[in-house]
C-alpha cells in the first residue's frame, strides 16, 4: 500500500469540503493500487485501522468539483471524479479528453472548469 501522493490529497480536501463528515477518514485512507489505463488512471483506496474508529454515514455521491488538472504532457489536462459508496471512499478515477497518457502528473494546475473550455471528445 502506498501514501496518498500530494494530488490525491489536493483533491480530497476539496471533497471534505463539500462532505465535511468524510474529514476524519482521511487519514486512515492508504493507496490499495494504481491503475493505469491508455487514456486515464483509478486510484483505489483501502482504510487501514478504521472500522471500529469510523462513523460511515450513508453518503453515496460521485464528486468532481466541476475542476481541471492541467499537466504539461496533455494538451487539454484531466478530469476527475470521486467515489464515495456507502460512506467509504472507494477510488478517484482520472480521465484524459480522448488523450492518450502514461500516468505521469509531474507539475499540475488545478482550474474550475468553464462550460465553454471543456473540449469535445
Amino acid at each position: 500500500m502506498d501514501q496518498l501522493n500530494n494530488l490525491e490529497s489536493t483533491l480530497l480536501n476539496g471533497l471534505v469540503e463539500k462532505y465535511p463528515s468524510l474529514k476524519s477518514h482521511i487519514s486512515y485512507l492508504k493507496v490499495k493500487e494504481r491503475i493505469i489505463t491508455k487514456t486515464g488512471m483509478q486510484v483505489d483506496f483501502e482504510y487501514v485501522n478504521a472500522e471500529e474508529n469510523l462513523d460511515f454515514e450513508d453518503v453515496n455521491a460521485l464528486f468532481s468539483g466541476e475542476e481541471n488538472i492541467e499537466i504539461k504532457t496533455l494538451k487539454h489536462g484531466l478530469g476527475y471524479v470521486i467515489d464515495i459508496t456507502d460512506g467509504k471512499i472507494l477510488y478517484i478515477e482520472f480521465t484524459t479528453y480522448g488523450e492518450n497518457w502514461n500516468g505521469k502528473l509531474g507539475d499540475y494546475k488545478i482550474t474550475k472548469n468553464k462550460s465553454s473550455s471543456k473540449p469535445s471528445v
